[in-house]
C-alpha cells in the first residue's frame, strides 16, 4: 500500500478521543514526569562529580546544584544513573504499548496480546533504537542530509519490533524495506510530526520568557509533552499499517473486554 498522510493524521486523530487512549495518556504523563526528574537528577549528579574532580586552584568558579532543576533528586552519580536507566525502559514499555494498541482497531479497550514477549520486544527496541539513532547521527555528521535520509528510512524499525516482534538486526533490513517507493512521504509525515514537538514546546517557552515559577513551565512541558508524543505514536502507527501489505492485520487478536 500507498502512504497517505491526509487519511494517517485523519486516522490518528480520531483515536484520541477513545478510552485506551485516555488510559495512555495518563501512562505518557506519568513517564514524562519520570524522565524530567531522572534527567536533571543526572545532570545534578553529573556536574556535582566533575567540581568533585576539579582542582582546589582551577581558577573556574562553581556554584553547588549548577546543572541540576527543580525537580533534581540529590542523589550520587550511581544512583542518578541507575534510575535514569530505568526510565529509558520504562518509557520503551509504554511506547511498546502505545504502538500496539494504535496500531490494532482498539479503542475502548486494550487489544488482547499486548504484553506479548515484552521483556523480548522491549530489549529488541532499545537496541533497535539505538542503532538507528547511532546511524542517524553518523550521517548527520556527514552534511546532514545522509542523517535525515536515514532517519525516514529506518522510522519504522521499532514498529517492525514491536508488530512483528523481529529482532533488531532483521528489523533493520523489513524497516528499510518497508519506506522503499514512499520515502518522501515518510519525509512529509515526518516534518509534520517534527512540527508538533515544536508546538508542544512552545507553551512552556512562553511561560519561561515571562517569569513564571519553574514548577509550573516543567509540569506544562510534561502535560503538553504528553499530548504531542502520543499523537505522533498514534499518526505514525497509522502510517504503518498503510504501509504493510494489503490484507494485513497486526497479530495481536481483538479487543479484550477485561482490559
Amino acid at each position: 500500500m500507498s502512504l497517505d498522510i491526509p487519511a494517517a493524521l485523519e486516522n490518528g486523530l480520531s483515536r484520541i478521543p477513545t478510552r485506551v487512549a485516555a488510559i495512555l495518556f495518563v501512562a505518557y504523563l506519568a513517564v514524562g514526569a519520570v524522565s524530567t526528574v531522572a534527567a536533571q537528577t543526572l545532570s545534578l549528579a553529573v556536574v556535582d562529580a566533575l567540581q568533585t574532580a576539579v582542582p582546589a586552584d582551577a581558577t573556574a568558579p562553581t556554584t553547588p546544584g549548577m546543572g541540576g532543576g527543580a525537580l533534581a533528586l540529590d542523589v550520587g552519580l550511581p544512583v542518578a544513573a541507575a534510575l535514569f536507566l530505568v526510565q529509558v525502559v520504562l518509557a520503551q514499555v509504554v511506547g511498546v504499548v502505545g504502538i500496539r494498541t494504535f496500531v490494532s482497531d482498539a479503542r475502548s479497550s486494550f487489544p488482547s496480546g499486548l504484553t506479548s514477549h515484552l521483556t523480548w520486544v522491549v530489549l529488541n527496541a532499545l537496541v533497535a533504537g539505538f542503532v538507528v539513532n547511532v546511524l542517524i547521527g553518523l550521517g548527520t555528521i556527514l552534511l546532514v542530509i545522509p542523517g535525515i535520509y536515514l532517519a525516514v528510512a529506518l522510522y519504522f524499525v521499532q514498529f517492525e519490533v514491536i508488530i512483528e516482534e523481529k529482532n533488531a538486526i532483521e528489523a533493520l533490513r523489513t524497516g528499510w524495506e518497508l519506506t522503499k517507493g514512499e520515502r518522501l512521504g515518510v519525509f512529509l509525515l515526518l516534518l509534520v510530526i517534527f512540527a508538533l514537538g515544536l508546538a508542544s514546546a512552545v507553551p512552556s517557552v512562553a511561560l519561561g520568557f515571562v517569569g513564571a515559577p519553574t514548577l509550573v513551565v516543567v509540569a506544562v512541558s510534561v502535560l503538553v509533552g504528553a499530548v504531542a508524543g502520543l499523537l505522533s505514536v498514534a499518526i505514525g502507527a497509522r502510517a504503518y499499517v498503510q504501509l504493510k501489505p494489503d490484507g494485513w492485520s497486526p497479530s495481536l487478536g481483538a479487543p479484550s473486554p477485561f482490559a
